[in-house]
């Protein structure tokens, strides 16, 4: 509900569709009831046609469709028929989640389109196998047969149909975390509905891409395009996108801290969605009218509306919205300070919150496995590309050679006939040494192409060496804070805490998450970093403000080892860099200085002006200290090797030096580092005066 994606997969046909219907089901009638009635073509396509459209609204009455016009177009050996009722079959059983009857059923479909090269149903088999694969979230083969759906459609139909098939990649890259081939996609699907009038379809796409905006931070541009959207559902009186566009609309402003206007608007979605009867649009509206009332102060209306959303998102099994149901009823009991219940609340919140993270660490792993393939297969098709070039190359090669023995024979012809002839004899050795440097230009040519292939298959190598790297420390560095997390959530699970005792879990939970999530940043950005190389977006940042954030987020570990963090920085320590980068280049050094200070020590952070180009940064610390050995190679990339375990048996990948070293030079700094084994380290580096 937060999202227009789940809609738009399958909303080509959702506007006016009773409307539809009705005139198609009176065209059906008609026929059937004439003298001697047989099934034709048209008649087989109305079926087809009307099977379609009560997807949204009667699955069952979309395969009950299937199956006649199946029969039908078999008995009629119409082939184009019968590829779109094996498509309306598979959609049917692709609702229920039986994805692999349906792949056979577009399997089947696909074959005998290609077969009468019906373009068409061919391309719509593509976008019904792309939503079979986005399902299933198997989005690297949502992507390729979606592009294969693109690519017929420019090739032999509409603009419109394009921008069907537009939406649904930019959906697909919105799931994927790339916002701007998402925009991108959305946008291009926009400009065609535009072009071509479609008003539903451009109310649809602005929704998308307020979707897009939501998602990105970017709340002004995703409201202007929600209410945009808004405006026209209302003109169009379609009610499904009015009460989606309220819902969103209704969320932004939550977030903004406009709490009436947020509750008008999902006061007025919860009332169409009772109208349409949509469970799932009624347990999100609910949940939101109850947290407007929460911000407002109005407890009593906010705990109806919230046990509410509770009961339908338990009868609709909406995991997602069970969990943040009862972590707004925790929070509104602790308010009314009934701390039992809250307790009680949160406890099954969380228990939630973990079968939800669990999935989500799962799919953030496929992202990436995803994102691999996908840039495999891009240097995949690349290198094939390179390597039908040179078939042609060495093709116009051979005729050139042809062509150069003809000329060197009519030469060698002419050479004899004209022995004697002194002016005759210089022009045909001009011809051959003419001849000659075209060829060495062409070997030469040659050779720069076969350096050309070899560099492609390094890079192949590299990209694969890359992937290896990532899953190495996937399966090794993650996997056992990731089982120490879980055991210690199932021990919360299973003994009665006292609250003392809850409060001592709670703490130690959040380091755990704290250093999971502190873990796989680190992962990310080296994965990314060595895929697509790093971009910087550089800004004005202070480094006062980013060190007390980082020196609060760290509060409890340095409590817990007893170490005193001094921030000795100069009063507006300002940088030209990436804020981002600029974090973790603070995060990981001051990470690394309390996990190798012992109990009881001391950290220093100072800064301080070089020729008023730069600031020099240091954070000093009373730790173990670094041995010359280890010092050496301390920021060369090191994956399999044994790491260093901290004071208090912390455990590293290994990456946080080596990222900070690139994120340093990246924006225009140094960084360098002493140490004496027992005494302590002090790690030093540079960035650009603001």
């Amino acid at each position: 509900m937060t999202a227009i994606s789940v809609a738009v997969m399958w909303s080509h046909f959702s506007f006016g569709q009773r409307e539809a219907i009705d005139a198609i089901k009176a065209k059906i009638d008609s026929i059937e009831n004439r003298e001697n009635f047989t099934p034709d073509k048209p008649y087989i396509d109305l079926i087809n046609q009307l099977g379609e459209l009560y997807y949204n609204i009667d699955p069952d009455s979309t395969f009950v469709l299937g199956m006649k016009s199946l029969e039908a177009s078999e008995r009629a050996k119409y082939t184009e028929g019968v590829v779109d009722a094996y498509r309306n079959i598979g959609a049917y059983h692709n609702l229920r989640g039986e994805y692999d009857q349906a792949m056979g059923y577009f399997e089947e479909g696909l074959q005998l389109s290609g077969e009468v090269q019906y373009w068409q149903g061919m391309a719509n088999i593509y976008n019904s196998m792309g939503l079979n694969y986005y399902d299933r979230g198997l989005l690297e083969e949502s992507v390729t047969v979606y592009l294969q759906a693109l690519e017929i459609k420019e090739q032999h139909l509409s603009e419109s149909e394009q921008s069907k098939t537009l939406s649904n990649l930019g959906l697909v890259f919105l799931d994927l975390g790339d916002f701007e081939k998402a925009l991108r996609y959305h946008n291009r699907a926009l400009e065609i509905r535009k072009a071509t009038q479609n008003v539903p379809g451009i109310a649809y796409s602005m929704a998308n891409i307020g979707e897009v905006y939501k998602d990105n931070g970017d709340l002004e541009k995703s409201l202007q395009n929600y209410q945009a959207s808004l405006k026209i559902g209302e003109e169009i009186d379609n009610r499904q996108l009015v009460s989606v566009c309220h819902f969103n609309i209704g969320d932004i402003y939550l977030k903004q801290g406009i709490f009436e206007e947020a509750l008008f608007h999902f006061e007025t979605a919860l009332n169409l969605d009772r109208e349409r009867n949509d469970k799932v649009g009624i347990s999100y509206d609910l949940l939101g009218v109850g947290e407007a009332q929460m911000k407002l102060g109005n407890t009593t209306a906010a705990k109806k509306a919230i046990e509410q959303g509770l009961d339908v998102a338990l009868e609709s099994n909406l995991k997602d919205e069970v969990q943040k149901a009862h972590l707004l009823l925790s929070e509104l009991y602790e308010k009314e300070s009934n701390l039992s219940k809250a307790l009680y609340h949160y406890k099954i919140h969380k228990t939630y919150q973990d079968s939800i993270l669990n999935q989500g660490t799962k799919i953030e792993i496929q992202k990436l496995t995803t994102e691999y393939a996908l840039a495999k297969r891009e240097a995949e098709f690349l290198q094939a590309q390179r390597e039908s070039e040179l078939r042609n190359e060495a093709k116009m090669e051979q005729r050139l050679r042809t062509g150069v023995t003809i000329i060197l024979v009519i030469l060698l012809i002419a050479f004899f006939i004209a022995l004697r002839s002194a002016k005759s004899q210089i022009k045909a050795r001009e011809v051959v040494t003419r001849q000659k440097n075209e060829l060495e230009k062409l070997n030469k040519k040659i050779l720069l192409q076969k350096n050309e292939i070899e560099k492609v298959a390094n890079q192949m190598f590299e990209v694969n060496q890359t992937k290896d790297k990532l899953f190495s420390i996937v399966g090794h560095d993650l996997k056992s804070p990731i089982n120490s997390l879980k055991g210690l959530m199932q021990y919360v699970v299973d003994e009665k805490l006292t609250q003392e005792e809850f409060l001592l879990v709670s703490a130690q939970l959040r380091n755990e998450v704290e250093q999971v999530h502190f873990t796989l940043i680190n992962l990310l950005h080296w994965a990314k970093g060595q895929m697509k190389g790093i971009v910087t977006d550089t800004e004005k940042v202070s480094i006062n403000k980013i060190l007390k954030e980082i020196t609060s987020l760290y509060k409890p570990v340095s409590e817990a080892k007893d170490i005193t963090i001094r921030d000795n920085l100069e009063p507006h320590t300002d940088c030209l860099v990436d804020r981002e980068q600029c974090n973790l280049i603070m995060r990981n050094l001051l990470n690394n200085a309390l996990k190798f200070t012992n109990r009881g020590g001391n950290i220093s952070i100072s800064s301080k002006k070089v020729d008023d180009s730069y600031w020099e940064i240091s954070i000093q610390d009373d730790g173990i200290g670094i041995d010359s050995q280890t010092l050496t190679k301390l920021f060369t990339p090191a994956l399999k090797e044994k790491h260093r375990y901290g004071t208090a048996g912390e455990k590293g990948t290994g990456l946080g030096l080596q990222l900070t070293k690139d994120f340093v030079k990246i924006n225009g700094g140094d960084i360098h580092v002493k140490s004496e084994l027992g005494k302590g380290s002090t790690f030093t580096f540079t960035l650009p005066i603001a």
